[in-house]
């Protein structure tokens, strides 16, 4: 069903809206979950920091490689401000995509709260298992401390794992050789 969806949309959706898409996932870019850290300043969030750190970090520096411009990290909700050269860069690998990857990119984006995870996918730098891993950093380590909800955390899991497989699966089997 999810990979039906996808198909879908990549026929009959993304060549009307195309521009909207990039819009629409270029105003959330500043925002995107790897650029936002946890405080290091105190013992409630100094693990989370750390774990951030060792987990996100290495993403990170891909960025800086692949686009030539070093990420802007922050601690605040509101997000901050990423350099023009590489929301420039990023914007570019979106026009260049063709009607699946853009909508593969989208779904995952959408899933995952994450314009670089979903790019670094697209790109062959994180795996299914990898990118479920960053997605989820944060609320596992809760999990681990607090406990699962079962009926909750297990279920919220269970829809990341399709949603980021499907697009994941979509984007190889509609690569152009």
């Amino acid at each position: 069903m999810p990979l039906m969806k996808l198909a879908c949309t990549a026929l009959e959706r993304v060549p009307l809206i195309r521009p909207k898409i990039i819009d629409s996932l270029m105003a959330r870019f500043n925002q995107d979950l790897v650029f936002c850290r946890a405080p290091d300043d105190n013992v409630l969030t100094s693990g989370v920091h750390e774990l951030q750190v060792k987990k996100i970090d290495p993403l990170l520096k891909w960025v800086e490689s692949e686009f030539g411009f070093k990420p802007v990290v922050y601690s605040s909700f509101f997000g901050g401000k990423q350099e023009d050269g590489l929301v420039k860069a990023v914007e570019n690998v979106l026009k260049k995509t063709n009607d699946n990857e853009l909508a593969a990119i989208d779904a995952l984006a959408s899933a995952s709260h994450s314009l670089i995870i979903s790019i670094a996918i697209f790109r062959g730098r994180l795996q299914i298992h990898e990118a479920i891993e960053l997605i989820r950093l944060e609320e596992d380590m809760q999990v681990e401390k607090w406990g699962l909800v079962e009926g909750g955390h297990d279920l919220d899991v269970a829809d990341l794992k399709v949603q980021i497989s499907s697009a994941a699966v979509f984007l190889g089997l509609t690569k152009q050789f």
